[in-house]
């Protein structure tokens, strides 16, 4: 049945694109919808009073609708206007219907958990709405790094490993120590999967694999809808506990064929590089050496651009076609999108082709189905290594600073030997790692979504979907012959592909009724299942037996890759929303769910529960108070864990006559219990003076306990390790969204918006045998993450500068810093995030900008480190000619005499590879131009057959309003600013915090072109 299914939805895509059905049809009404400013509204409903016949107006704001003899009425609806009901005269067949802007926006529906449907001002819960208009024009290889800055509460860190990186994007903080703590991403009300697999976990490096959201095509994207708390979310299950991401895609309409084309081409460049020293050459104390690894030589000729040249001006490109077609009782969304990125190394990019679908069919009166195949073929070249070992960028930035690195273009010699300007066992020449390493990845996906509609009465409807998320991610990766760490004899090579099913069923019955005159019930209720698989099967070549022939055949020495999981889950739900006369609202809702990565009875159950009061109708306010909502709410929502956590695993490896087989050394955890997350939300949403101004306001507190946690074993027990529930995180916030609609006039209009958000993390407990626990790979070579308690999650923890009880720095006897054991140097997260966007338009004028800002939080550089012990920084010019003595004392209290020089220095506190974190640690406050677009929308004559022509600048993290400082201040050293961009971490895992070797994020500039026909 499983192969089945998606071929018979293919059949019926096919003859419903191709079919129309025959209705009984009186006469056509054909007209026009506009706003407030005359111009035609697209994507507004036009419903057949009494009935479920409608249609859509199309890009012009242009519709077409059959209606019967006689008297008929239409009910006109958009989100953000008034609904408007029109008469239809026997003698009407053209139509012009103007709009008025709903200042208090009782009208507005929004898509809730499931798919569902409601009135925003209903909503007991927070939830923000985003127009897909704002995804399109400045845009991302991956579009989640698009949304930062748009919603409150919402923090979004990109990968670094360019483009095709994976984001990790948290609401509210983090809850989940071990497990998961990135937003559910959920397209037509269907969850797709979004696993961010082989992320770095730690400053060591790696290669990261590719997230599922990058995926989505802007382009068919009509709004997004973010459901920030587990009352918002809590109906998706344990996939929501961390929020969700509703993403509606666009559907056809009805009326004349419309063809909308979005094509743009941008360059990228390094945003911002580290700033080197550029008097000192190569060599070490003072002389010259053209042996030496570092800068610590004399004064000489140097390559200012030298590291800035190895960057390519990378050129991007984007191409999308939709057209929407259909009639009455079939409407067709077809759309095709390419997507061409260069990275900043040379040889690095992304192609990714994206094919849509979507038929949407009127079958009877009280018939209707919607179906949706969407393929995604991607290819990403060459991704770069980030992290420590031997990645291009530390391979980069170890040149001294007198070498000139185009001389090192031809990257071997006639022997086929790397060339480069010393000696190494780790680092080597930067265009060897370039051109004779590669990771090339390759995507095929196919998501299909099948949903059918019945409407049993007027009042009564149930629905049943399914979906299928298929994709193969193919990788190839190989080291030629004589590459440092990782190529074996001849070379190494891996050829593996990662296999990843989910299947989503569900059936929901909805229904409404009036219980007398002033009480409205609303209810849903249903069962679902979820599927998922999970196969990884490929090899390992570690040596070639023919230098450099890429092929598993030729293995010196051939070990498997290979991993398998497999889960289920299944559920049943139930909501209820009780209204009395449209003012006040009382929710309830409840979920139970059964995982087969827990003990048996596999069985958790979460409620929620909450109201909300329309002060404006409840109360007499004054009249520039135009609308006002208290909301209030509590849920619960559950989260399991990964498969086969429950029961003992063994692992079987090559050797002897039959291979060995070896109990994995940790303990099961057999008493297994999901974790729950318990959220608390109270809200305001007021409107004044005509809906000009508005202010969102909630307050939110969650608890989540049952921590996954790994306990340390006595040897004697056989065991390492044992996995046990424990713990309990508080994250605690606010969040404001200002709106504001400041200018309005018939030739320029003003509007904005400013999200504001703080979170408090605070880790209540652990486990009275764990106090202190680190966050995914831990503790590498510079600083790492921690979970503490009485800390927050994200502590960061490094060795630090020693002081003594009077806070006075401490040095040895020889002037030289004294180091402490692992402290606490600060924290990952942002104390508060901002976001001010800004929309004008004069005329056929348009200009939008979006300011977005992060305030407190660390980040330690690696990348610092290396830089400073090789005497490359631009702050190790300081005192290189000796007699720096340090305000310090020495450890018995004495004040010191002794004077030491900046190789000294520097050489000490950066250990090389291993260096004492807190001298490199900065704040990652900054505020940022983060979008800029200037268009025109050039007139066309009235019935050209092109209809509307828009043509934009546009730019992406133009410049730094600010940017904070290192955390440290070293005297006899210029304050140092923060050399790296904040939003790039190592992965998008939960190891986060540290830079090192990452790739720097681009300045985009290009041209957009917006077409209709």
């Amino acid at each position: 049945m499983l192969r089945k299914l998606p071929v018979g939805l293919l059949v019926y895509i096919w003859a419903a694109f191709f079919t129309t059905q025959s209705f009984a049809q009186d006469r056509q009404i054909t007209g026009q919808i506009r706003d407030e400013n005359g111009a035609g509204m697209p994507g507004v409903n036009i419903l057949l009073q009494g009935t479920n016949r409608g249609t859509n107006s199309n890009a012009e704001g242009n519709f077409s609708i059959s209606v019967p003899a006689g008297t008929s009425t239409l009910i006109i609806s958009s989100v953000g206007y008034e609904t408007k009901e029109v008469p239809v005269s026997g003698s009407t067949s053209t139509l012009t219907i103007d709009l008025n802007p709903d200042v208090r926006n009782l009208g507005e529906v929004v898509v809730t958990a499931l798919g569902i449907e409601r009135s925003a001002k209903s909503l007991t819960y927070s939830t923000q709405k985003i127009d897909g208009k704002q995804l399109t024009d400045v845009r991302d290889a991956n579009f989640v790094n698009t949304l930062s800055g748009k919603v409150a509460g919402m923090v979004v860190t990109q990968g670094a490993s360019g483009p095709g990186s994976a984001t990790r994007v948290t609401l509210r903080g983090n809850r989940s120590i071990r497990g998961n703590n990135n937003a559910l991403f959920v397209v037509d009300g269907v969850p797709i999967d979004n696993t961010v697999q082989s992320q770095v976990g730690n400053d060591f490096g790696g290669i990261n694999g590719s997230d599922g959201a990058a995926n989505i095509n802007p382009d068919d994207i009509e709004s997004m809808n973010v459901l920030k708390g587990p009352a918002a979310a809590a109906l998706y299950g344990s996939r929501a506990a961390n929020g969700v991401i509703m993403v509606t895609t666009k559907k056809g309409s009805a009326g004349r064929v419309t063809t909308n084309i979005n094509s743009g081409v941008v360059v990228e460049t390094p945003f911002l590089l580290p700033q080197f020293q550029n008097t000192y050459g190569q060599g070490n104390g003072g002389v010259a050496s053209d042996k030496a690894s570092g800068s610590w030589g004399a004064k000489g000729t140097t390559y200012p651009d030298n590291v800035r040249d190895f960057f390519r001006n990378a050129v991007s490109t984007n191409n999308s076609v939709g057209i929407s077609a259909g009639t009455q009782n079939v409407q067709t969304y077809a759309s095709y999108t390419n997507n061409y990125n260069q990275g900043l190394l040379p040889n690095n990019d992304l192609m990714r082709h994206t094919i849509n679908l979507r038929v949407s069919s009127q079958l009877t009166k009280r018939l209707t189905t919607d179906a949706k195949i969407t393929y995604t073929n991607q290819t990403i070249n060459n991704k770069p290594r980030s992290g420590e070992e031997s990645a291009v960028v530390m391979n980069l930035y170890k040149i001294p600073r007198s070498v000139d690195l185009n001389q090192y273009k031809n990257f071997q010699d006639e022997n086929g030997n790397p060339t480069y300007w010393t000696t190494s066992s780790i680092y080597m020449n930067p265009y060897w790692t370039t051109n004779k390493t590669t990771d090339k990845e390759r995507r095929n996906r196919t998501i299909l979504l099948g949903s059918v509609k019945y409407e049993l009465t007027d009042w009564l409807n149930v629905q049943g979907r399914v979906s299928f998320d298929r994709y193969d991610d193919r990788y190839n990766r190989s080291w030629a012959d004589r590459t440092l760490l990782f190529a074996g004899p001849g070379g190494s090579y891996q050829d593996f592909t990662n296999d990843i099913l989910e299947r989503n069923m569900d059936v929901i019955v909805s229904g409404n009724n009036k219980l007398g005159k002033d009480i409205a019930l609303t209810y849903n209720f249903g069962a679902g299942q979820t599927y998922k698989k999970f196969s990884q099967v490929g090899a390992n070549a570690n040596g070639l037996l023919v230098p450099n022939k890429f092929d598993l055949s030729f293995a010196r020495a051939l070990s498997q890759i290979a991993a398998f999981s497999e889960r289920e889950l299944q559920y049943v739900f139930g909501t209820a929303s009780l209204s009395y006369r449209d003012f006040l609202t009382v929710d309830m809702s409840a979920r139970n769910d059964w995982s087969s990565t827990l003990p048996k009875p596999y069985s958790y159950f979460y409620p929620s529960f909450g109201a909300n009061l329309i002060l404006t109708d409840a109360l007499q306010m004054p009249e520039w108070v135009s609308f006002a909502k208290l909301r209030g709410s509590w849920a619960q929502v559950g989260n399991d864990t990964d498969p086969y956590l429950l029961t003992q695993t063994y692992s079987f490896s090559q050797g002897g006559t039959g291979g060995f087989i070896s109990r994995d050394a940790t303990q099961p955890a057999a008493t297994l219990k999901p974790e729950i997350s318990s959220s608390t939300e109270v809200g305001l949403d007021l409107r004044f003076f005509g809906g000009r101004l508005g202010l969102d306001m909630t307050y939110y507190n969650t608890n989540t306990v049952n921590q996954l946690l790994t306990l340390g074993l006595a040897p004697a027990s056989g065991f390492s390790d044992q996995f046990i529930n424990a713990g309990k995180i508080n994250n605690e916030g606010f969040e404001f969204t200002l709106t504001g609609k400041p200018l309005r006039s018939s030739d320029l209009n003003w509007d904005m918006t400013l999200n504001f958000a703080r979170n408090v993390n605070t880790i209540v407990e652990l486990h009275p045998d764990i106090k202190i626990a680190f966050l995914a790979g831990g503790y590498g070579r510079t600083a790492g993450p921690v979970v503490a308690e009485g800390g927050s999650y994200g502590d960061m923890y490094a060795q630090r500068w020693k002081r003594d009880d009077q806070g006075r720095y401490v040095v040895d006897a020889n002037g030289k810093p004294v180091a402490t054991e692992s402290e606490k140097i600060g924290n990952f997260n942002p104390k508060f995030t901002m976001g001010f966007n800004n929309s004008f338009n004069y005329k056929n004028f348009v200009l939008s900008f979006l300011i977005d800002g992060r305030f407190g939080g660390t980040m330690t550089s690696g990348t610092q480190a290396n830089l400073a012990f090789d005497g490359n920084a631009d702050y190790t010019t300081n005192n290189r000619d000796g007699g720096w003595v340090l305000p310090a004392v020495t450890s018995t209290g004495e004040t010191n005499t002794k004077a030491i020089n900046a190789e000294t220095f520097w050489t000490t506190v950066s250990g090389g590879r291993y260096s004492w974190g807190e001298f490199f640690t900065y704040s990652t406050t900054n505020v940022r131009l983060r979008e800029l677009s200037m268009g025109y929308k050039i007139p066309v004559p009235e019935n050209f057959f092109i209809k509307n022509v828009r043509l934009s600048f546009i730019a992406r993290n133009l410049f730094f309003l600010y940017r904070g400082y290192a955390t440290l201040d070293i005297p006899g050293v210029e304050k140092r600013k923060l050399p790296f961009d904040p939003d790039v971490n190592l992965g998008a895992g939960n190891f986060q915090g540290v830079e090192y070797g990452s790739l720097p994020s681009s300045r985009t500039m290009g041209l957009n072109l917006k077409l209709g026909f």
